[in-house]
């Protein structure tokens, strides 16, 4: 078997569903927003952030789906596009996404760790200002080892532009030389997807 051809499939798929949406492959549609990040490290200690939160299959208000907070955070060494959608929190359960109905109660997630200075890491959101009907403009952002022992690292608070900009948020691009993706081979087939996902975009 070629050994290419899954991440050629991968990547036709994602650029077709992305042509049909005329958007994303997933989380087609949101609200885009600006704000500011205060943090410890690896995050800044300020930042003017750009946001944007969604839904994974844009399901209607109310209707159980991956809800999902996209930042694109300025560092010293380049834009880091830090994308989290809800997960659980367990050293197991956060590596699956996690449908919910609102965001009251919901953490969202990396899913997938960074390797930052040798160690595994992994990133969560919690909002601090759930309210019905509405996103949340705070998040409280917290990070953890191998052992899911979350710290508090940050926190950012958003405004809401009230519209959805095309923006494209993009971790395979945009992200510090200092944090890597991990594991190495899944990272090969998230960056088949994404750019299956640009490529139906452009042509859409």
């Amino acid at each position: 078997m070629d050994a290419g051809r899954p991440s050629c499939v991968l990547t036709t798929v994602f650029r077709l569903l992305a042509r049909v949406r005329r958007a994303r492959a997933f989380h087609p549609r949101g609200v885009r927003m600006s704000g500011e990040l205060v943090g410890s490290e690896p995050f800044p200690s300020h930042a003017t952030v750009t946001a944007r939160v969604s839904k994974g299959a844009g399901t209607g208000r109310g209707v159980p789906d991956v809800l999902g907070l996209a930042l694109r955070i300025p560092t010293g060494s380049g834009d880091w596009d830090l994308l989290l959608s809800s997960t659980g929190t367990g050293r197991f359960s956060r590596l699956l996404p996690r449908f919910a109905a609102g965001w009251r109660g919901t953490a969202l997630g990396t899913i997938l760790p960074y390797r930052y200075r040798g160690e595994l890491m992994w990133f969560m959101a919690v909002p601090a200002d759930p309210r019905p009907g509405e996103a949340p403009t705070r998040f409280r952002l917290h990070a953890a080892g191998s052992t899911a022992d979350w710290r508090r690292v940050g926190e950012v608070t958003l405004h809401d532009l009230g519209h959805d900009e095309p923006l494209a948020f993009d971790p395979m691009v945009n992200r510090p030389p200092e944090l890597e993706l991990a594991p190495r081979w899944l990272t090969a087939l998230r960056e088949q997807a994404y750019a299956g996902s640009r490529r139906g975009r452009r042509r859409s």
